[in-house]
């Protein structure tokens, strides 16, 4: 007959905080590409390691307490018993909105430092979190220099599939903006806890900023937050940094701004640009076709496009060719 199983115990953050003197550095034992293991002492005065898991969503917190009880139900001599676990998003520690101190920190890179530098790898694991949640760029393995008066290098394609730059990607043209398409790219992926390559079907992977641009562009651009999200900014201010990231991934390099403009915009009440029409995209559906095809008159004009909600009205531009 065997032994039944503890019941797996729900911890609160303040305990979890508390047991590992507020997740100090200190206490860090080991680091993933999940997160980091620290050790603690809980109230009971057990020893325990704890991992605290990072790009973690509202909406993978039931399956995730579902996987939790499944794995504790499982014991053997030569296995770690699980204790427990702790889901929860807070103000200060839940779903951060880093994207302000990232930009800080790529402008610091791209116009602060002497020589510039190109990080070529940004994306959400090289975007951490010290205790006090302040966002530190990481991992400058492939970072090149640039030299003082050049325009763009021409370099081996480096850096991570769905974060990469279409003029990178294909050219090996690299330019700060290749940063600055990147980071939209993990802006995208914190407002909406959707990945960088989102999952449609097995044989068709999705951009998130495919998917993004076409809310955007239905005027819908709140409906990039992800559901349930919770401490969120007034919806102006929320509609405001899904704009800044579906400007910064545009396909197109002249389209994006730079990230000391990015700072002003996130820091200031200066307005988003207006937003270029995207050319049609590699796995673009029959609708994007049909439209593209039906917007090539002639002449030139802009199309505004205004938030169903009433927030803000912000335009995109579309580049018809004139008749010859």
């Amino acid at each position: 007959m065997h032994k039944k199983a503890a019941k797996t115990m729900r911890y609160t953050f303040d305990e979890i905080k508390q047991s590992t003197k507020n997740f100090s550095r200190e206490n860090i034992i080991g680091s993933g590409g999940y997160g980091n293991v620290y050790i603690g002492v809980l109230p009971d005065g057990s020893e325990v390691a704890l991992k605290r898991f990072k790009n973690c969503s509202l909406a993978g917190d039931a399956s995730f307490t579902h996987e939790v009880d499944v794995i504790a139900s499982v014991r053997h001599v030569n296995l770690v018993a699980l204790r427990g676990y702790c889901t929860a998003s807070t103000p200060l520690e839940g779903h951060q909105k880093i994207g302000l101190g990232t930009a800080r920190g790529l402008a610091y890179l791209h116009y602060g430092a002497q020589p510039a530098i190109i990080h070529r790898d940004i994306k959400a694991s090289n975007i951490l979190l010290d205790e006090k949640f302040e966002p530190k760029v990481a991992d400058f393995g492939l970072a090149k220099f640039t030299p003082e008066g050049m325009t763009h290098l021409s370099t081996r394609v480096a850096g991570t599939m769905g974060y990469v730059a279409p003029e990178y990607a294909l050219y090996g043209q690299l330019t700060e903006r290749s940063d600055v398409y990147s980071y939209g790219v993990v802006f995208l992926e914190l407002l909406s806890g959707k990945k960088a390559l989102m999952a449609v079907n097995e044989d068709q992977p999705a951009l998130v900023t495919e998917w993004a641009w076409s809310l955007v562009r239905k005027g819908r651009a709140l409906d990039v937050i992800e559901d349930g999200m919770r401490d969120l900014g007034p919806p102006e201010v929320m509609e405001k940094y899904v704009l800044v990231a579906v400007l910064c991934s545009h396909p197109q390099l002249y389209a994006r701004p730079t990230m000391d403009q990015v700072v002003k915009i996130l820091d200031t009440d200066l307005p988003v640009p207006s937003m270029p029409e995207r050319p049609i995209s590699l796995i673009a559906n029959i609708d994007d076709i049909e439209r593209t095809t039906s917007s090539s008159g002639g002449g030139g004009g802009s199309s505004n496009l205004s938030s169903s909600c009433g927030y803000h009205s912000y335009t995109v531009e579309i580049d018809r060719p004139s008749s010859s």
